[in-house]
């Protein structure tokens, strides 16, 4: 199961470089997207710009055509990947509709959250430095980036999710973060109130 869904993420990132290049984001109709790469995204641009220098370097030495080609072909793949990853961040935003809030990394996890299961949310940092960026532990679920959270949900009720590599999971409770949290915190309390605002 691993193997089937880290392929099938592989598929997604790399689908998502196209989406990049012609500006298209993966949002429902009326639903408000949300980035979090900002933090991400210097670092992968680095990464990016070693990759292409370390693919020049190996050019100037003499391995042989053989070596030169297989050599090729890894840096472009990672390359293809980085890119693939940051594009994915960009085109996979959180969002916020009138039902559903979606707690998303990249092509690889899509945590989606009836607005009716929300009892609170609250725009607070945290540290998880040295925790994995996506980690389960007593009904909570965060979802890091650059071991940093800002955003709580608080759940009336578990919701269930599956992670990036298959495994399943529940939680009662969402850390994520979000490149303004303060505006995502916002439209989360703006869609828990509508039900209430139609019943009045």
């Amino acid at each position: 199961m691993g193997v089937r869904h880290y392929l099938r993420n592989e598929r997604r990132m790399l689908a998502s470089i196209g989406l990049a290049l012609r500006g298209r984001k993966a949002l429902a109709p009326g639903a408000e997207g949300f980035g979090y790469s900002r933090s991400q995204r210097p670092l992968l641009v680095v990464f990016a710009v070693l990759t292409v220098a370390e693919g020049l370097l190996f050019a100037l030495v003499g391995f042989g055509l053989v070596v030169h080609l297989v050599l090729a072909a890894v840096e472009l793949y990672s390359l293809l990947l980085l890119l693939g990853l940051l594009s994915s961040m960009t085109v996979h935003p959180h969002s916020v509709s009138p039902d559903e809030v979606h707690v998303r990394y990249g092509a690889f996890l899509d945590v989606r959250v009836p607005v009716s299961a929300i009892a609170a949310v609250r725009a607070r940092r945290e540290d998880h430095s040295g925790k994995p960026a996506l980690a389960l532990a007593d009904g909570t679920f965060t979802v890091a980036l650059s071991w940093q959270t800002n955003v709580v949900l608080e759940l009336r009720h578990p919701v269930a999710f599956t992670r990036p590599l298959g495994r399943t999971g529940e939680a009662r409770v969402l850390k994520f973060y979000a490149d303004d949290p303060r505006a995502a915190t916002a439209a989360i309390e703006h869609a828990m109130a509508r039900p209430r605002d139609r019943s009045s």
